[in-house]
């Protein structure tokens, strides 16, 4: 008797594992340094919006890096965007939810916030496919 394996549960440990390695070239001290810098100018930065900017920079974080691939095989910034524009705009939307109840008009720093963290990730992604690291 063979044993089954299901798709869905090795693409979901493929992309943890990813993720993982992914993570290791982001340093917490820096992520929360960097947090703080960048809303600082804005508002004052509890804990808790500390704790959700966070959130939030990792997973723009790993979107960039999983959408990477695309500019390796030689697609634009641009297109690589509007592959993920979906998932983009979500993050954008759920960080102003959040922000909105400090400060209203926020929406275009969310925005901003958002696309470094994106950008960034493409960038180490895109380093990992030229070094072929997994």
């Amino acid at each position: 008797m063979e044993i089954i394996t299901s798709f869905t549960i090795k693409k979901l440990e493929k992309q943890l594992a990813y993720e993982r390695n992914v993570l290791k070239d982001l340093s917490y001290r820096e992520l929360c340094r960097r947090v703080r810098t960048y809303w600082q100018q804005y508002m004052i930065v509890s804990e808790v919006m500390e704790t959700i900017c966070i959130d939030m920079a990792i997973e723009a974080y790993l979107l960039g890096a999983h959408y990477s691939r695309f500019t390796y095989y030689g697609e634009s910034i641009e297109t690589v965007k509007s592959r993920c524009i979906n998932e983009y705009e979500q993050l954008i939307h759920e960080l102003y939810e959040h922000m909105k109840l400090c400060r209203d008009s926020m929406y275009d720093t969310c925005a901003r916030y958002v696309d470094v963290w994106w950008r960034e990730g493409i960038e180490k992604g895109l380093r990992r496919q030229r070094l072929r690291l997994k």
